[in-house]
């Protein structure tokens, strides 16, 4: 519950972790400064990014979020919470012990978190719009996420008082799952353009799901653990 009462109230917490900030005017979103790398960023709010510390250094890419040059869409404890509790149940049906956090396979870690990477740093202005109802008009942007996997980046217009596309807009990042037929499987961030040192952060919201898909992220683990 605490977690999301946070989400409501993210512009005091990135207020709180910059050393500046100012609102923008178009989009209403907060930008905050941070000098300091994205995993000490991380680190000093641990009660929203506790579970993700650790799952990047499980994941072997604590490195790549310290010093490389990324644009980082970060998933909250909640994400990660909610995909091992569905961990837990399979566990549960099949009659086996709970998994920890150190006990999933760190390159199953590796592989879904190095989809919320992406080299080079992309603010909201840099990102090219998407409809997933007019693909074809708006289609967003895929990009190769840190492992090489397809991901798309967008932002969605929203209207305002009755004109249309002059509200806020939102940055979100989707698995596309094929580019022959892509399904946007959508995430919306709940903050996004938190500057580090080496980094931009997009804050994902409390809806958000690690992995995008527990079905994947559950049979990844099944590949290592039976």
């Amino acid at each position: 519950m605490r977690k999301l009462i946070w989400m409501m109230a993210l512009g005091a917490v990135i207020g709180t972790a910059a050393c500046k900030k100012d609102y923008y005017v178009d989009s209403g979103l907060q930008r905050g400064v941070y000098d300091g790398d994205t995993y000490e960023w991380l680190a000093t709010n641990p009660f929203y990014f506790d579970t993700l510390v650790t799952v990047i250094k499980l994941a072997g890419l604590e490195n790549v979020i310290r010093d490389s040059s990324v644009t980082f869409f970060a998933p909250t404890d909640l994400a990660i919470k909610r995909a091992m509790n569905d961990v837990h149940s399979w566990r549960y049906a099949a009659f086996k012990d709970s998994l920890r956090l150190e006990e999933v396979p760190a390159e199953v870690w590796r592989k879904y978190l190095s989809r919320y990477i992406f080299r080079d740093k992309y603010k909201l202005k840099d990102i090219s719009r998407l409809a997933p109802d007019l693909p074809d008009l708006y289609p967003g942007m895929n990009m190769e996420s840190w492992q090489g996997y397809i991901m798309n980046i967008g932002v969605i217009f929203s209207d305002y008082n009755g004109t249309k596309d002059v509200g806020p807009r939102k940055v979100v990042i989707s698995d596309i799952r094929s580019l022959e037929r892509p399904s946007y499987f959508v995430s919306y961030a709940a903050t996004s353009d938190m500057q580090t040192r080496n980094a931009i952060v997009h804050v994902l919201n409390s809806e958000h799901y690690f992995g995008f898909d527990g079905y994947n992220f559950i049979n990844t683990i099944k590949e290592y653990i039976q």
